[in-house]
């Protein structure tokens, strides 16, 4: 598939420019994660968004007459856009137009493995088509079979949203199911030690977990390579353990998507330690930092749980170059350990201090 990346801001001037190429980076990891050819980034700047286009009419008509538009299959936004923008942009580019939540969808739904995680997928894609159902319904809806009769437009809108409706309902309790059946495997776990490995996508933690247990979790330089869970039995010096691999975390991930895997996250609930990796060399790990603890949050305070212990990781150190990066997340989290999961880095100082957490745990049974 060949797309167009288009990018818009308001007042880019005013917009922190590194900030802007981490935006820009991360929807290019997301399609060449698809395996898609981008003939092109484009970055617009907006004075005001358009309530029909969200680009100003003048900004697409400039856009139509490149020859890299010309070429594309699609035209893939990193903006959210509403189903009004996206009708009229279809219309008036003649292309199929994607938003950066359409890109993550296609991607967990190539990496789902497990019929959990294909049923989440699904799910999540319903919740987000039904509000452009309803957008489009607006427009069919005005062919009227007559006064006070509804037209072959309307009617067709409401068989697809009331499907769409049953559907999700369906998937749901199939869901819930799947998740009663995890809660009574979780019941054999109560008294082991269980770590969850938690982060933010690509950050490094299938690597860890394949380093600490040889579980041969797919480690790939693609954004969500893991949706499904995988726990692994460990041992160290003697002393038992579990570990467990998540999904990684996005800013700015469609709602919808965190409401369908929570319940894949439910293993997350039942950790007795975090292990939160951070990609150190990372210029935005502050901020991937706050966007993985708020989902943590959320998930624990559903359940209104206390948050187990975590402990950061901060892993890819072989990346940085300047010692006063190390000093500062050091400093900052005391509690951490600096390592490198690729090049094996401090590995054995990251399972000493598991084991002596693990100890703690078992002796305050």
């Amino acid at each position: 598939m060949k797309c167009l990346i288009i990018v818009a801001e308001k007042n880019i001037k005013k917009t922190d420019k590194e900030y802007l190429n981490d935006k820009i980076q991360e929807i290019k990891s997301l399609v060449t994660t698809l395996g898609w050819k981008i003939l092109d980034t484009l970055i617009v700047n907006l004075r005001s968004i358009d309530p029909g286009f969200y680009l100003t009419e003048g900004k697409v008509r400039e856009i139509k007459l490149l020859p890299q538009t010309c070429d594309a299959e699609c035209l893939v936004f990193y903006n959210n856009l509403s189903p009004i923008h996206i009708r009229n942009l279809e219309r008036e580019f003649g292309k199929k137009i994607l938003t950066r939540v359409d890109i993550i969808l296609m991607i967990f739904k190539e990496h789902a493995v497990s019929m959990e995680a294909k049923l989440q997928v699904e799910l999540a894609t319903l919740q987000i088509q039904l509000p452009r159902i309803y957008g489009i319904g607006k427009e069919m809806e005005q062919i009227r079979g007559g006064i006070g009769l509804r037209g072959p437009g309307e009617r067709k809108t409401e068989t697809m949203k009331r499907h769409i409706k049953e559907k999700i309902r369906t998937l749901k309790s199939k869901i819930e199911e799947i998740k009663k059946n995890r809660l009574t495997q979780f019941k054999g776990r109560e008294k082991v030690f269980n770590v969850s490995i938690v982060g933010y996508t690509n950050s490094g933690k299938s690597t860890l977990m394949n380093v600490l247990t040889k579980a041969n979790v797919p480690e790939e330089d693609k954004l969500f390579s893991t949706l499904d869970t995988k726990t692994k039995k460990m041992f160290i010096e003697g002393i038992t353990m579990t570990l467990t691999d998540t999904v990684g975390f996005i800013e700015d991930l469609p709602h919808q998507l965190i409401e369908s895997f929570y319940s894949t996250l439910e293993v997350v609930k039942r950790s007795s330690l975090l292990l939160h990796v951070v990609d150190i060399s990372s210029k935005f790990a502050d901020e991937k930092i706050r966007v993985v603890n708020e989902v943590i949050r959320e998930i624990f305070a559903q359940d209104s749980l206390k948050l187990p212990e975590m402990v950061y990781v901060f892993n890819k150190v072989d990346l940085v170059s300047d010692i006063r990066v190390i000093e500062k997340f050091s400093n900052a989290y005391p509690n951490s350990v600096i390592i490198s999961a690729k090049e094996r880095i401090n590995i054995e100082e990251l399972k000493s201090k598991l084991k002596h957490l693990a100890e703690e745990f078992y002796r305050n049974l």
